[in-house]
């Protein structure tokens, strides 16, 4: 057997254990390039190229030769293994392109798993709506930090103070506060439209927000609480917002900026300070 082909297996196997790493994400518009996985797919095929020329070492009779690839692959492991651990090449929007995929793993797998136990249900459950919410976010910020809108300082909560469980189970950390995702029947409490547009996180999660199609009221979940919107703009002309005392979220259209994983862009903020911002779709009709 020729070293040429020798190269060649091991180069198509590294390319095919790549893909195989993402075959376990849960939707396809999870699907980002990830440098650490690149780096883990090199590492793992200069691994095969010194097992398996261990094994047909009477198929290659170049000592010479047969030494430079141990020795080359030896250093692109050691190379590859030192970016994976110290992860120096890999930046804010490269580290959230490598996170989507994983989270996505998670949810895949959350939702999936034969699970009995309610204990672990409400687990599994908790951990598929927060990766969902988050993956949302991650896309908005690998759209804002690529720009270059790169901020100096984000909201913080108040340092810790002493106090009793009445006080703790009286506070609102403001920093951990979010829009919940919204069923319709709990939409319906609070708004009388029939037809209605949405802000999905992701496809397969509730809205986050609805809206009436025709008119100027919406609604949000936050905190437990079902909250009423006014709505100022059209939505599906470009740009819309939706506010209540203390609270705005608006909306943007992504245009010629959206693609199969997302269509529109929702900034929730407080006045506190606290903003938040997802990428993911508005749609309006039936749901």
């Amino acid at each position: 057997m020729s070293y040429v082909r020798f190269g060649l297996m091991i180069l198509t196997s590294t390319m095919v254990m790549f893909v195989l790493m993402y075959v376990n994400t849960y939707a396809w518009e999870h699907l980002f390039f990830s440098e650490t996985r690149t780096y883990m797919a090199i590492l793992m095929g200069a691994s095969m190229a010194v097992i398996m020329l261990a094994y047909m070492l009477g198929m290659y009779s170049n000592k010479g030769l047969n030494v430079a690839i141990f020795a080359g692959a030896t250093i692109v492991f050691a190379l590859s293994l030192w970016l994976v651990r110290s992860q120096v090449t890999v930046s804010g929007p490269s580290y959230m392109r490598a996170m989507i995929p994983h989270h996505s793993i998670a949810v895949m797998t959350s939702e999936r798993s034969q699970i009995r136990d309610p204990r672990v249900r409400k687990l599994a459950d908790e951990i598929i709506e927060a990766q969902r919410r988050e993956i949302a976010e991650m896309q908005y910020l690998i759209a804002e930090v690529s720009k270059g809108n790169v901020v100096e300082s984000i909201y913080k909560d108040p340092p810790a103070a002493p106090g009793t469980v009445e006080d703790a189970l009286a506070n609102t950390l403001i920093a951990k506060l979010d829009l919940a995702p919204m069923p319709e029947a709990e939409a319906d409490q609070v708004l009388d439209a029939a037809e209605r547009c949405t802000f999905n996180r992701s496809p397969e999660s509730d809205p986050v927000l609805w809206a009436a199609q025709k008119g100027d009221t919406a609604a949000m979940k936050l905190n437990g609480i079902l909250v009423s919107l006014d709505v100022t703009g059209e939505p599906e002309e470009g740009t819309a917002e939706f506010s209540a005392p203390g609270t705005t979220l608006s909306l943007r259209m992504l245009g010629e900026d959206a693609d199969w994983r997302q269509k529109a862009e929702l900034v929730f903020k407080l006045d506190q300070g606290l903003s938040v911002g997802y990428r993911g779709f508005y749609r309006c009709g039936p749901t």
